[in-house]
């Protein structure tokens, strides 16, 4: 019951219009290392490295500032809730720099963790009322902290300060309407809107987070989502994940996107981040050569500039 749960949390992340967002959960599904010894999953730096690069050609910055359910892989495939935060405390620190939003770094560290309690909680107990889970997160954020100079310390304790106190008024039903300027307050208020009384949300980053908790919490899956195939058997490998049935190595070789270059359409070749891959078409457009290539994960055009 609970591996059906889980499947469905992932499937319903991509229940979305956003492919770039989509783009990315793959990207930290692919990267997913399970660790027997140590019981639990973390993420594999050197292919993030590289799926990053290729990132870098074919995708976009989501323009919505909450990201989180990129997080979501992580989450779900890890059964140790401290042991899940600290990989998604790391992995989103990462993104933070990688798209240049460090304006926001607390916000989305205490977002993490925030995101990373609900997913767990739910999945151990989906019957828990919504005061119990904001309680929850409300301990958690009181008990948090990190390494920082005493500038930065500063500024991290305001904001958990002020977060705290975002939750009491969560709480006590004082909500806010959405703001995506406000990450940890985007959270609050999905949990308002699934346990309380339900609003519209306007962008794929709350959307996608809140139809991943719907679906724990019991909602109809939606399986008519773009690729569908390749999501199930993704969500498929987030459980063998999670019961370190994979024996994932560490990735030790090198992709350069750039490489494609020399390819023409119709060839077909085994590519270190995209695997087995077929040029479907290969054109210059504005001094920019694009070039579709169809794997299992899906079509993707790479964008290179004429130099």
């Amino acid at each position: 019951m609970k591996d059906d749960i889980i499947k469905k949390s992932y499937i319903q992340a991509f229940d979305i219009g956003d492919k770039n967002l989509k783009d990315l959960i793959i990207i930290n599904t692919k990267c997913l290392i399970d660790d027997n010894t140590q019981r639990y999953v973390y993420i594999d730096n050197n292919r993030l490295k590289d799926e990053l690069i290729y990132y870098r050609y074919y995708g976009e910055t989501p323009t919505y500032k909450n990201i989180l359910n990129l997080l979501l892989p992580v989450i779900l495939s890890n059964t140790n809730i401290r042991k899940s935060e600290d990989v998604v405390l790391d992995l989103i620190k990462k993104y933070v720099r990688y798209l240049k939003r460090e304006a926001y770094l607390f916000e989305y560290i205490l977002g993490a963790v925030i995101y990373n309690i609900i997913i767990h909680k739910i999945i151990e107990d989906k019957n828990i009322e919504y005061e119990d889970l904001l309680k929850d997160i409300k301990q958690r954020i009181i008990g948090f902290s990190i390494e920082l100079d005493k500038v930065n310390t500063i500024k991290f304790q305001m904001e958990r300060i002020k977060i705290i106190q975002s939750i009491d008024k969560y709480i006590d039903l004082k909500v806010e309407d959405y703001d995506d300027e406000k990450i940890v307050e985007s959270m609050l208020n999905i949990l308002y809107d699934i346990y309380i009384e339900d609003r519209e949300v306007d962008n794929d980053g709350v959307l996608s987070i809140k139809k991943s908790i719907l679906s724990i919490l019991g909602s109809e899956e939606n399986l008519k989502i773009d690729n569908i195939d390749f999501v199930l058997s993704m969500s498929q490998y987030i459980i063998k994940l999670r019961k370190y049935k994979i024996n994932k190595k560490i990735y030790d070789k090198n992709a350069d996107p750039r490489n494609l270059i020399n390819l023409e359409a119709g060839d077909t070749t085994l590519d270190n981040i995209l695997n087995q891959i077929t040029i479907v078409s290969k054109y210059f457009s504005d001094n920019i050569l694009h070039i579709n290539v169809k794997s299992k994960s899906g079509i993707y055009e790479l964008k290179f500039k004429k130099s």
